[in-house]
């Protein structure tokens, strides 16, 4: 058996021990957890809300133990001649992010379900873009980081189109994990949970589906030819604070009805047709063979 085969069984062990430890302590954890909240704030937090944080939590929790198994450091991840070229990298693609939803939000002002109600407050831009700057730091150190480089790396990089589309894959059904409200009936409950998920349990929106899907090749991508996470950290920033920024400075129209014009910011032909667009302009760039 070869090197690359060794390299590539123990990427694939590593991803299945990772989803396998992921569910089981998620559920075995998600009933403790409810009750201790549960005695603390009374009726504050439904057990859906509880699930999903013990979901993050035992997933990031578990990227240790995953790096150790393949051998990887996050270091690797920020990659950069120097910081300060990073950042810049990292502040206009921040930009393109927030000017994308703003081209959005800038159509269905046009086409009448949404309104331009002036340039909000410093205190709201700046609350989006820490929560964009949030957001974008963990998904992308997770998402294009651990079960992105680490695992393109373990799987020595073969074949970048299928790594890539399994990302994508990835990245866009992980948003549709919370549970649908069900009966509660003791420590079986987190168990239950998983199979009441939304992804599953309920009608999903096909256009945000597609929509997240090329998200995930986008930053993907990106990060395969940059060989780091800056320029996709960025992006993923600058549309997620672009979405609160446009929420407020684009305000829906009182009784618009929605439809394949808006007014959802991140559902719809009109965010996916922007997606698509930055997806096709990145297109033209070769992947690189290595990230090394």
């Amino acid at each position: 058996m070869g090197v690359q085969d060794t390299r590539m069984k123990r990427g694939m062990a590593g991803i299945l021990g990772f989803l396998g430890f992921w569910v089981f302590l998620t559920g075995a954890l998600a009933h403790p957890v409810a009750q201790l909240v549960e005695r603390w704030a009374p009726g504050m937090f439904p057990f859906p809300r509880i699930f999903g944080r013990v979901q993050l939590a035992v997933a990031l929790a578990l990227v240790p133990i995953l790096l150790w198994f393949w051998r990887d450091h996050s270091k690797r991840f920020y990659r950069s001649p120097g910081w300060k070229s990073a950042l810049t990298r990292a502040a206009l693609w921040l930009v393109v992010g927030m000017g994308m939803v703003g081209v959005v939000a800038g159509l269905q002002a046009w086409l009448g379900v949404r309104k331009w109600a002036g340039v909000p407050g410093f205190d709201v831009l700046t609350g989006a873009l820490a929560t964009g700057i949030l957001v974008g730091v963990l998904e992308e150190f997770f998402f294009r980081g651990v079960l992105g480089m680490a695992w393109w790396k373990a799987m020595t990089y073969r074949p970048a189109e299928v790594l890539l589309g399994v990302n994508a894959i990835l990245f866009s059904l992980v948003h549709f994990i919370r549970p649908l409200s069900g009966p509660e009936s003791g420590w079986m409950d987190g168990f239950f949970a998983w199979g009441r998920l939304e992804l599953w349990s309920s009608p999903v929106d096909l256009w945000r589906l597609a929509g997240l899907g090329v998200a995930g090749l986008v930053l993907s991508r990106m990060t395969w030819v940059r060989g780091s996470l800056w320029a996709a950290t960025g992006l993923h920033a600058g549309w997620v604070a672009g979405v609160r920024w446009a929420e407020a400075s684009f305000p829906e129209v009182s009784q618009a009805t929605p439809g394949w014009w808006g007014p959802s910011l991140e559902s719809g032909p009109l965010p996916f047709l922007v997606l698509l667009l930055l997806f096709f302009l990145l297109m033209g760039k070769p992947l690189r063979a290595h990230l090394d």
